[in-house]
């Protein structure tokens, strides 16, 4: 069972005292809940849930054509280190984790902003590539030292053996 502890001291802040008392709210509710498990996926949404806010506001400094957060960064990022560039909207879906409508939507969204263009394949007529244009690998490479800088920055209170022990368990949640 999780405890808060009352000294505000040594209170790890109210984020993370909101997502203790969350899952104690979920272990009260259901004697099945594991509060530690439950407390581990809650904070690992509220850490995703802050990183991309930061993200977001790093990108708005970077003067690009459409908002590339979530899932259309995600795209983008693929794209961009897929050989040339491109890949089929079905690959995309499969290598995002993401439903294949979604995939379509997100890749006309960035069609819209100019950094991916749809390429029908000569081969097979229900096949459809997202490909990058120029723009969008020029946007792509503006945003990856950012990116680096905010990922490395996030775990900078880790070592090298903290940061590999953290990822292992993170792979075994996938």
């Amino acid at each position: 069972m999780l405890s808060t502890k009352n000294n505000h001291e040594d209170s790890p802040g109210p984020v993370a005292d909101a997502v203790l008392e969350g899952a104690k709210q979920y272990a009260a509710l259901l004697e099945s809940a594991d509060s530690t498990a439950i407390a581990i996926m809650l904070t690992l949404w509220q850490a995703n849930h802050v990183q991309l806010l930061a993200n977001h506001r790093a990108f708005e400094k970077l003067g690009l054509p459409i908002s590339l957060s979530g899932t259309r960064l995600t795209i983008l990022r693929t794209l961009y280190f897929a050989p040339e560039k491109r890949m089929a909207l079905s690959a995309i879906a499969k290598v995002t984790g993401t439903n294949l409508t979604v995939v379509s939507n997100l890749v006309d969204a960035l069609k819209r902003g100019g950094l991916v263009r749809r390429v029908g394949s000569e081969l097979d007529r229900r096949v459809s590539y997202a490909e990058l244009t120029l723009e969008g690998e020029e946007a792509f490479r503006k945003i990856l030292p950012v990116m680096s800088a905010r990922m490395t920055e996030a775990c900078s209170q880790f070592s090298q053996e903290e940061k590999a022990q953290f990822l292992g368990f993170l792979q075994r949640l996938l």
